[in-house]
């Protein structure tokens, strides 16, 4: 038996509602602008099935989820992914502060931009960004800095908003130093890291303002972690569509699109530009440093299968798993009626407030009924589904390849007409 949480936050379900409808939109952006005649990853996350049925499951912290479903894994694109992505990528890096904070290390947080104009490209700036970086980090006077200073490693994110002035990409950096550093060594850092980024910036064509570079040391391990990885997360694209001093958000320009064709055009833009960028990146060996697994890629991490109310093991950084519970199977006729008319967050949201009866509740509101019932049907022995990019069921129907599938057609046309 399920205890539903009956009392659960509106709040986060109007947000998750939000999301849905958000992905809705940048699938139809993104499919339009490249013509396709074949729905592309976003508009197929969390619509297309991977198999004959689609299931509900709940777990008792509150969560609630689909199995069988096409994920996209995009943490630039998809609101849905990215929220996933960024919570569980947050929970990987706090676990690594944590662990080096409570070893005595030091943790610096450092924002670095660059000057940008609006003639420029989504991937030029993006491309000027990032190659910066790499060439701050190259030569002997980085290995010499970072002895100097006792420098083990860093995390590096990738962000990126668009003002005035056009496209904004920066970045976040961690650094993590062997040691706390005194306000004179903390000194001491932020000149020489402006004096190498600065320079590095210069070699790729680029200017920078010393006014909006920053560091400041990071007050928890928490703070740390978000400050590199909240893109995404659940608090960043509640935000409302609006323009602040730093522009507005990826997420600003999707919402905005539905009544500003140019934000849309801008969402088209960066889709492209940053397609296959990384937005986390760490330093190499840092994690093994302190006996931490390595980060699972963005596929994995926005698998259905997965819970939002994961636990991470702070000293192994394993998953521990939260027991979960099935409430509803959608058969195909089903859930095509349930994508038609909009409704994956509204079931979840029933799910966890009510369970099946709140589900079986909500599909007779719409006219729609399932020809499963979950409460009848045998929990089966559930594994993770497999990587997007590989074809989750056999065509076949459990007969193998198609050419078996045509004989055991044959056979029964001749057995039975």
């Amino acid at each position: 038996m399920i205890d539903t949480q009956t009392d659960f936050p509106e709040d986060v379900l109007h947000l998750r509602k939000e999301r849905h409808e958000l992905r809705d939109r940048a699938g139809v952006l993104l499919d339009t602008a490249a013509d396709r005649s074949e729905p592309g990853r976003v508009a197929r996350c969390g619509r297309r099935r991977t198999g004959p049925t689609v299931e509900v499951w709940v777990n008792p912290e509150g969560g609630a989820h689909f199995r069988g479903l096409e994920t996209c894994g995009s943490i630039w694109t998809c609101p849905v992914c990215a929220s996933k992505i960024a919570t569980r990528r947050t929970a990987e890096v706090e676990a690594l502060t944590q662990a080096h904070m409570t070893a005595g290390g030091g943790l610096y947080m450092a924002t670095l931009t660059l000057r940008h104009k609006s003639f420029q490209s989504a991937r030029e700036l993006r491309w000027q960004v990032a190659r910066a970086w790499e060439k701050a980090q190259q030569g002997g006077a980085w290995v010499r800095l970072k002895a100097d200073l006792g420098i083990i490693g860093t995390v590096r994110a990738l962000e990126v908003t668009h003002g005035k002035s056009g496209w904004h990409p920066h970045l976040h950096v961690l650094i993590f130093t062997g040691a706390k550093l005194s306000e004179r060594r903390q000194d001491d850092l932020e000149a020489a890291l402006w004096a190498r980024w600065s320079s590095a910036v210069r070699r790729v064509d680029g200017t920078c303002d010393e006014k909006a570079f920053h560091l400041r040391e990071a007050s928890t391990a928490s703070a740390g972690a978000a400050y590199v990885a909240k893109w995404g997360a659940g608090q960043e694209i509640a935000k409302g569509a609006h323009k602040d001093a730093a522009g507005q958000s990826v997420w600003d320009l999707l919402k905005a699109s539905e009544h500003d064709a140019r934000a849309g055009r801008l969402f088209v833009e960066f889709a492209t530009a940053f397609k296959g960028a990384r937005h986390l990146t760490y330093a190499r060996g840092l994690r093994e440093w302190y006996g931490l697994r390595d980060p699972l890629p963005d596929e994995e991490l926005a698998l259905e299968g997965y819970q939002h109310s994961e636990v991470i093991d702070t000293e192994t950084g394993e998953i521990i798993a939260q027991e979960t519970g099935r409430v509803a199977v959608f058969d195909s006729g089903t859930w095509n009626r349930v994508i038609r008319l909009k409704l994956t967050a509204d079931i979840l949201s029933a799910a966890i407030k009510g369970g099946t009866e709140a589900v079986e509740f909500l599909l007779s509101q719409h006219d729609c009924h399932s020809y499963f019932d979950a409460r009848e049907m045998p929990a089966p022995n559930y594994k993770p589904p497999p990587s997007p990019h590989k074809r989750a069921f056999d065509p076949g129907g459990g007969f193998g390849s198609m050419s078996e599938v045509m004989a055991a057609l044959k056979t029964w046309k001749e057995n039975h007409l």
